[in-house]
């Protein structure tokens, strides 16, 4: 009977793969396109509006732009492809070409009467395709699409926006995917509000042992550290792809989770920009803790009311972990310094490095007058960075480790630096977020360091 025509085979979408379509395997050769385990349960789960949050290699911008093509030639679809940069947008282009190239039932393959660098028609069903970078607000604005396909989409600029525009005209299947990129932006809360159960997205998460050529196959052999005995455990991992996931981890060292990430939220928490890298080890002071009386405590404290938190954490600087944290806001000041006194008697605090700067400074004289032993520290861009420094090498030489609250866990892996257009360096809160735990950490271990001038004048030097 020869070939089938694609018309003839277009409602199997995993026949006409693995039939008309052809990709280019690890090895550069020509093979058909045929789905792995990860394409074939993702296209049996999916909805309609999809967000994807996967490890690298997985081969779903194969599968989805594959789907795509398939609908542009058995029937009337208006796709449209945005990706992060420009690299991989003609990586994406040239994988069309190759599908229409390769399309062919004897001589014949479906007519192509428009291509250029961003736009190509199928005229025999008024298809047509845009593929382009996310790089403009505008970008996919005025069409009425049937299919829109976000590459990398935790990476775009302005991704409300270009989700938004992308999908005014018509109801197109959506599937937005991204490997994760730090705990903020479009693509990481819209992923919190599919877990929350509270979302029109459906989230699917594919961690990167959903890929079997993930595996170092020999001999060796080796002790499994507690967290590859719970890993392996959880997931049924076996020894060789343990030692593939070591050997990545030594490759990539912070960049792992980001491209080979684990959980669904501890991959947004450790990827992206931190300023303190990677702090998989340092969230591991316990929570329920009680006051030591041979040991000494100290506290931070950064001021807020309205929009920003009050945000008390204590250290235990005998034994170098945090014990506790207060974190409040929208209450009266009043009300506020009650709390901290309790707070700070509580641990029986040798002192607190308070922030001076606007509300601070009447709340530190308000605080004295009850009896703390607060050291002010007036901030200035110069002498953050200092504090900041001295906090990462707390972390990261000093072995300070730190509660696992989850806001906390979060600020920290938010708190980002960046240069601003007169090339200062500005260190805070990536984007709208908060910082208001990291700077009292940053403020209890400096004052770990800060000394009374004499205990009748409990003020610091």
């Amino acid at each position: 009977m020869g070939t089938p025509t694609p018309v003839q085979v277009g409602t199997d979408p995993q026949l006409f793969a693995v039939t008309f379509l052809r990709i280019l395997d690890k090895d550069k050769a020509l093979v058909p396109l045929r789905w792995n385990r990860a394409q074939a349960d993702f296209h049996m789960r999916r909805t309609g509006r999809d967000l994807v949050l996967k490890a690298r290699q997985l081969g779903f911008s194969t599968y989805i732009q594959g789907e795509m093509f398939r609908r542009k030639v058995t029937g009337t679809r208006a796709t449209i492809t945005l990706a992060h940069d420009n690299e991989t947008t003609q990586i994406l282009r040239r994988m069309e070409d190759r599908y229409w190239i390769h399309c062919k039932y004897g001589d014949i393959q479906p007519m192509r009467n428009y291509a250029n660098a961003s736009l190509a028609t199928y005229p025999e069903f008024d298809s047509e395709s845009i593929i382009a970078t996310a790089g403009s607000k505008e970008k996919g604005r005025g069409g009425a699409y049937t299919d829109f396909h976000g590459s990398e989409v935790a990476f775009w600029p302005d991704a409300e926006k270009l989700v938004a525009g992308a999908m005014q005209g018509g109801r197109p299947d959506v599937i937005l995917e991204s490997t994760p990129n730090g705990a903020q932006g479009y693509f990481y809360e819209r992923c919190m509000e599919a877990l929350d159960g509270d979302s029109i997205w459906k989230l699917h998460f594919y961690p990167w042992w959903w890929d079997s050529e993930y595996r170092i196959e020999n001999d060796e052999e080796i002790t499994y550290t507690d967290e590859e005995v719970k890993l392996v455990e959880k997931h049924t991992l076996d020894t060789s792809q343990i030692k593939w996931r070591r050997n990545k981890q030594k490759e990539l060292k912070a960049l792992f989770t980001q491209e080979y990430p684990e959980d669904p939220i501890e991959c947004f928490l450790t990827s992206g920009n931190s300023y303190f890298g990677d702090l998989s080890g340092a969230f591991t002071a316990p929570l329920d803790v009680q006051y030591n009386p041979d040991h000494e405590y100290v506290a931070g404290l950064d001021f807020g009311q309205t929009n920003d938190y009050t945000a008390m954490p204590v250290i235990d600087i005998t034994a170098n972990v945090q014990v506790d944290l207060l974190h409040i806001r929208k209450l009266p000041w009043a009300e506020q310094r009650r709390r901290i006194v309790l707070m700070y008697n509580k641990w029986k605090c040798s002192r607190i490095g308070a922030e001076m700067n606007s509300i601070g400074g009447p709340n530190v004289e308000a605080l004295r007058s009850d009896g703390l032993r607060i050291a002010g520290f007036t901030t200035t861009n110069m002498n953050k960075a200092e504090i900041m420094a001295d906090l990462y090498e707390g972390l990261h030489t000093d072995g300070l480790k730190l509660q696992a609250y989850p806001l906390q866990r979060q600020e920290m892996y938010t708190f980002v630096a960046t240069q601003t257009t007169t090339g200062i360096w500005r260190l805070a809160a990536e984007g709208e977020g908060h910082d208001d735990t990291v700077i009292g950490l940053a403020l209890a271990w400096w004052a770990k360091g800060q000394k009374l001038v004499t205990q009748e004048n409990p003020f610091f030097g």
